[in-house]
């Protein structure tokens, strides 16, 4: 009896392992992983078949965009986008710095903007000349909500926790070079480290700026999340225990 138990409760956690949106320290089976991960389920097959590919949804090794690493997908344009303001705040930023930049990317499906499946490369056949689409379905439990099942500029995060939207007035401000903040209030916000072609800011598990030096170097949503790496949940880089990642940059 006791060994049915063991066998039942051993079974139970594997499921568990295996299940929606794992906190996990690769790609893999969590929530970026649109092949059989949280949000989607790809049911391609034929020419357009994925077959596992975990990575295809964001990188190919060629015809990618220029912008960021071997990038799959198109910048959103930032149409519509609502950026944060603040009277206390030292810098702006503009929606074609956004899409423009690191943050582009994240944008390129978490703003609703285009569809899941729009790729620029599906197994070495570009999206642009043949529109091959991907067809998903939504996972019970999926966080986020999607307009269409269909393949298509249908498909697209429209809802749950994943969803942003084009208002990000209620969302840490990216794109902003971090020294033109630090420079106006220079008692309110730490110096960064540069070691190598690396811009940091922070001591403990310090956060990456972005920009070819610190004159010009980027807050963006990679900044505060590694998109690889959701061991602590919401790809946070670090945890937030006493608002750590806040004093990562700000003095209070």
């Amino acid at each position: 009896m006791k060994r049915i138990l063991a066998l039942a409760i051993t079974a139970v956690m594997a499921v568990a392992a295996t299940g929606f949106a794992q906190n996990t320290a690769v790609i893999a089976g969590g929530p970026h992983d649109l092949t059989n991960g949280s949000a989607l389920r790809n049911t391609n097959t034929g020419i357009n078949a994925i077959n596992g590919q975990t990575c295809v949804f964001c990188h190919t090794p060629h015809g990618a965009a220029n912008s960021i690493p071997l990038w799959n997908r198109s910048a959103p344009t930032g149409a519509g986008y609502q950026l944060y303001t603040s009277s206390t705040s030292s810098v702006t930023a503009t929606p074609a710095a956004v899409v423009s930049g690191v943050s582009g990317a994240c944008m390129s499906c978490h703003d609703g903007s285009i569809a899941m499946d729009v790729l620029l490369n599906v197994n070495g056949v570009p999206f642009t000349t043949t529109p091959l689409g991907v067809n998903f379905t939504t996972q019970a439990g999926a966080k986020a909500t999607y307009s269409s099942l269909s393949p298509g500029t249908n498909n697209r995060m429209t809802g749950g926790l994943p969803f942003i939207g084009t208002d990000l007035r209620n969302d840490h401000p990216v794109a902003i070079t971090y020294e033109t903040a630090r420079t106006a209030k220079p008692s309110e916000y730490v110096t960064q480290t540069i070691v190598g072609v690396k811009i940091t800011v922070g001591t403990t598990n310090p956060l990456p700026l972005f920009g070819s030096s610190t004159a010009s170097a980027t807050i963006e949503c990679a900044s505060c999340h590694n998109a690889h790496n959701n061991t602590l949940g919401s790809f946070l880089r670090k945890s937030n225990t006493g608002s750590a990642i806040c004093l990562s940059c700000h003095i209070k």
